[in-house]
């Protein structure tokens, strides 16, 4: 089910180019960054590097450093003011994937919104 927010805080997208891997692609996974839930990997074709939700990643074996994932990801975040209204339609380890009135997609932290 689909919620609607009001951004409480502004939010500046972190990266330019941020990471997109598509299901099944193979990954190098790294180590936790300090955010819970959240994992660094790098895609062995490309070797672009960004933070991945552990719930969608697919380990080869069960302490292997390389995987797959099991769904389409992007770690797009959006740019936000105070008071934009945004729609989310997933929530994974303190962040919501939300789409702005101008039909952006981007992840946002819930810490941010209300």
């Amino acid at each position: 089910m689909n919620r609607q927010y009001i951004v409480k805080i502004a939010h500046q997208a972190s990266e330019a180019s941020p990471l997109f891997v598509n299901k099944n692609e193979d990954l190098w996974i790294g180590e936790h960054d300090g955010r819970p839930g959240w994992t660094y990997c790098m895609t062995k074709m490309s070797g672009k590097t960004g933070l991945v939700p552990e719930q969608i990643i697919s380990r080869a074996s069960e302490d292997s450093k390389s995987g797959t994932l099991t769904e389409d990801y992007s770690a797009s975040e959006l740019t936000v003011k105070a008071g934009d209204k945004v729609e989310s339609n997933r929530e994974l380890n303190g962040w919501a994937w939300c789409i702005d009135e101008d039909g952006n997609g981007g992840w946002l932290p819930l810490e941010k919104l209300n």
